[in-house]
């Protein structure tokens, strides 16, 4: 098949993206599975729809070639790109012109009336050949119907056809550039974004985000099929990778919320695995199809009882261990100190502390106590605090032997190195 830069299969593109963004850079060599041919062409569609943004540099096994992306000086996420370019044949593009030409006066027309006009108007100087079928127009019909394009109605026994109203934007430029940009779903804000002037949108470039996450945006069709799943308490049927040797297995679920990290982005799918009877989180970034299911009766009820285990998930993980009925929890509890004119640490320690609870001792001295699943999911966030953790406690002891080989082995490499002596770690 000759190359196009038009893309056809949004799953393969996908995959080149997280491998040349996500996931590590590679060498055309290690892309394995892929032909040589399908790597240069999935390599050059990406060149053309993120030029200035793909970059490579050479090392013992060859060129690696990668995408490097500085939020500070990009307006807008350049990965929804890959959603706006889909392949379409010469009669697609010509039955969209003609078919929104024609209905553009508000005018509500029969399927015959715009065949008629589209042979008899349009096309009345072009052979026959190129002339659309009746099957033709009826599913492009159908498929803009779907995508909200146009809408129809019965009169009689008559079905007619009509364009839907432009969206009104008027007002919105600040909101869609934002909402854009921080969305989970932010590709619907892109795609409005796109039809404003060019004059308002650099108008409405305001914003510039310290921490840009951008990499999520490639899931956006997935995300948005979760929506629908949930909003109508339906299954998910998902052919997910697995981590070690990338073969796909199946999962059926039932979606019940999206979480997303705020310190990387990354997007996890909260759902429960009726197959199994217990909860899970699985990684959008794994996810290389998804489809739509059935009607889960029991979905009010499972997402009642996943809002009970909300109570005691720090990151995503859910249980303590892999017994999928356990629901023990871990204590852990730590003690900050801060001075008078410190007061944001007291102030961070409210934000940030999910499902914990933060108890003012006295004017100086706050405490943070929490009842996880999983409590080496807290260990990063407390060691925010060293040199202000007074006390640090954990029901699980190999928690807080963990903290502090952690506190010993800073302590060995910073300061023993620097010739400064040894400070005791309790």
């Amino acid at each position: 098949m000759a190359y196009s830069e038009l893309i056809k299969n949004l799953d393969t593109l996908r995959t080149y993206i997280r491998s040349f963004y996500i996931y590590g850079f590679k060498t055309r060599d290690q892309f394995f599975g892929r032909s040589p041919r399908t790597y240069d062409d999935e390599k050059r569609r990406l060149e053309n729809y993120l030029d200035g943004y793909m970059t490579f540099r050479p090392d013992e096994n060859g060129k690696v070639t990668f995408l490097s992306i500085d939020s500070r000086h990009t307006a807008h996420n350049p990965l929804y790109k890959i959603f706006k370019a889909k392949s379409f044949t010469a009669m697609d593009i010509s039955l969209h012109f003609m078919l929104m030409d024609s209905l553009a006066d508000g005018s509500k027309k029969t399927l015959n009336q715009l065949l008629d006009e589209i042979n008899d108007t349009y096309l009345k100087d072009f052979s026959l050949e190129i002339l659309p079928e009746e099957s033709s127009l009826r599913k492009k019909l159908k498929e803009y119907e779907e995508l909200g394009l146009i809408s129809s109605e019965k009169e009689g026994k008559t079905m007619l056809y009509y364009r839907n109203p432009m969206t009104d934007l008027v007002g919105l430029e600040d909101a869609l550039s934002f909402f854009s940009e921080t969305a989970p779903c932010g590709l619907a804000g892109s795609f409005l974004y796109d039809k404003l002037p060019n004059d308002v949108q650099k108008k409405s470039e305001v914003f510039q985000f310290k921490h840009h996450y951008i990499t999520s945006s490639i899931e956006s069709d997935f995300v948005e099929q979760v929506f629908e799943a949930i909003r109508e308490h339906r299954y998910l049927t998902i052919e997910q990778k697995r981590n070690e040797d990338d073969r796909t297995f199946p999962n059926e679920v039932v979606p019940l919320m999206i979480y997303q990290s705020t310190q990387g982005g990354r997007m996890y799918l909260m759902a429960y695995r009726p197959r199994g009877k217990y909860f899970l989180a699985l990684r959008f970034d794994y996810i290389v199809e998804m489809t739509i299911g059935g009607v889960y009766a029991g979905f009010n009820q499972k997402r009642a009882e996943f809002e009970e285990l909300r109570k005691h998930i720090w990151g995503v993980a859910l249980k303590q261990n892999k017994k999928h009925n356990d629901t023990t929890t871990v204590h852990v509890t730590f003690r900050v100190h801060f001075e008078e004119e410190e007061k944001f640490i007291y102030q961070r320690l409210l934000r940030e502390k999910r499902c914990g609870t933060v108890t003012l001792l006295d004017d100086n001295n706050a405490q943070f106590d929490a009842d996880v699943f999983d409590p080496q999911e807290i260990i990063p966030w407390a060691r925010t605090f060293i040199c202000r953790v007074t006390f640090f406690d954990c029901s699980e002891k190999y928690i807080v032997r963990r903290f502090f080989d952690d506190i010993r082995a800073m302590n060995k490499m910073y300061l023993e190195s620097e010739g400064e002596g040894q400070y005791a770690v309790q």
